[in-house]
C-alpha cells in the first residue's frame, strides 16, 4: 500500500507542476453521520469536523490534488453491563471517535467556466480511526490506519473569479485493519469557501 501511495502522490505532483492553470483550495466545515459498524458504535449526528481540499486543474474539467480532514463523533450509552476486550464492565458509557482521512483525489467538473459547476470525484489513501470508550475511571481504546477511498459529489458556486462557495457530500470508507475487523465508514456533509488561484 505504501508503494501505491508514493506513486500516486508522485503522479499528482507531476501533473500539478506541469499544468499552468487554475487551482482550487477549499476549506470546509464538515458534519458527519457514521454508518455501518461505526454507526453502531456512535449513532448520533456530528457537527464537529473540517476538511481541506486542493485541486490543480490539469484540464478545464479535471482537477487532481489531495483531500484531508477530521471528524469527531460522540455518543452516550445508558448505565448497563458492557463487554469490552473480553472484560465485562458495568456503568454509563461515553463513546468518542476521531477520524482523519488523508488522500490523493481527483474531480470531474460538469460545467467548467460557469458560475454553478457540479462535480463528482474520488479520493484514495488512508484514514486514521480511533475509538475511545470511557466508563468511570476506565478508558478502552481501539485504533487503525486503514486503506480507504472516498467518492464524493458536490458543486462550486463562483462568487467572483477569485472565490466561491462549495457544497459537497463525501462517503469515507476505511477498510478493515488494525483493531477493526470491519469497515469504518461515515458520510460527511461539507460547506466551504473556495480560494481560486493560479
Amino acid at each position: 500500500m505504501k508503494k501505491f501511495l508514493v506513486i500516486s502522490a508522485f503522479l499528482v505532483l507531476m501533473l500539478a507542476s506541469s499544468a499552468n492553470s487554475q487551482s482550487l483550495t477549499t476549506v470546509s466545515y464538515s458534519m458527519g453521520l457514521a454508518t455501518g459498524d461505526l454507526g453502531d458504535y456512535a449513532s448520533t449526528f456530528s457537527g464537529r469536523g473540517f476538511t481541506i481540499d486542493y485541486r490543480k486543474m490539469v484540464q478545464p474539467n479535471i482537477g487532481v490534488g489531495f483531500y484531508g480532514g477530521w471528524n469527531v463523533f460522540y455518543d452516550e450509552r445508558p448505565f448497563d453491563s458492557y463487554t469490552v476486550d473480553n472484560r465485562t464492565v458495568t456503568g454509563k458509557q461515553y463513546r468518542y471517535v476521531n477520524s482523519a482521512p488523508m488522500m490523493v483525489a481527483a474531480d470531474y467538473y460538469l460545467k467548467p467556466g460557469e458560475d454553478f459547476n457540479p462535480y463528482i470525484g474520488l479520493g484514495v489513501g488512508t484514514i486514521y480511526t480511533e475509538r475511545a470508550t470511557d466508563m468511570g475511571i476506565y478508558r478502552f481504546t481501539q485504533d487503525a490506519w486503514s486503506f480507504a477511498f472516498t467518492p464524493q459529489v458536490g458543486f462550486i458556486y463562483s462568487v467572483n473569479r477569485y472565490a466561491g462557495i462549495s457544497v459537497s457530500a463525501k462517503y469515507n470508507m476505511g477498510l478493515a485493519a488494525g483493531d477493526f475487523d470491519t469497515t469504518q465508514s461515515y458520510l460527511s456533509f461539507n460547506i466551504g469557501y473556495v480560494f481560486m488561484g493560479n
